[in-house]
């Protein structure tokens, strides 16, 4: 009887886990497409359930010269149904569904690429909102909104100085 246990508790283990493993494809880092201030929000979705939320963002302090990069970072879970991925962080659930090609067209460029999209209405207070985030590493930007007839509207502000003289030329002895 006990050789018959011992190879059952080690099958149950190995299934267990497999059961615990996540699909290669899903693990890794996810982002959106960078914002024109450079904004950047990636999710990355670690072994074991784990979920991590990045949020890199330029500030000012006031009464401070300059701008400073800030980061706000939100860990949580992740969980497979199907082809959607529900990630819970801070009493929020996101929704998102895994595309194997999403379109690029949205982001102002050609072809697919792999993606989580946002399902259904979004959480007011969701990180991740109605972003769709695109397998990495990647430098996906999104398309910028100016058009010529915008660039051509677009003021010049002149120097409050005025430039130096140019310096003559020193002639050689």
């Amino acid at each position: 009887m006990k050789s018959f246990a011992a190879p059952f508790f080690v099958l149950a283990a190995l299934f267990a886990g497999l059961a615990g493993a996540a699909p290669p494809k899903l693990t890794g880092s996810w982002e959106a497409a960078r914002a024109t201030e450079d904004e950047r929000l990636y999710l990355v979705l670690k072994e074991m359930g784990k979920a991590e939320i990045v949020a890199e963002y330029d500030f000012t302090l006031p009464g401070q010269p300059g701008k400073r990069r800030g980061r706000s970072t939100s860990f949580g879970t992740w969980a497979v149904k199907g082809d959607d991925v529900i990630i819970t962080y801070s009493k929020i659930q996101d929704r998102l569904r895994y595309r194997e090609r999403e379109s690029l067209d949205v982001i102002g460029l050609r072809g697919g690429a792999p993606a989580l999209k946002p399902v259904g209405k979004p959480n007011p207070k969701s990180k991740i909102g109605s972003l769709i985030l695109w397998k990495g590493p990647h430098t996906y930007r999104v398309k910028d909104t100016a058009t010529p007839s915008n660039a051509a509207q677009a003021t010049v502000v002149p120097r409050a100085e005025p430039l130096p003289p140019p310096q003559a030329a020193s002639s050689p002895r």
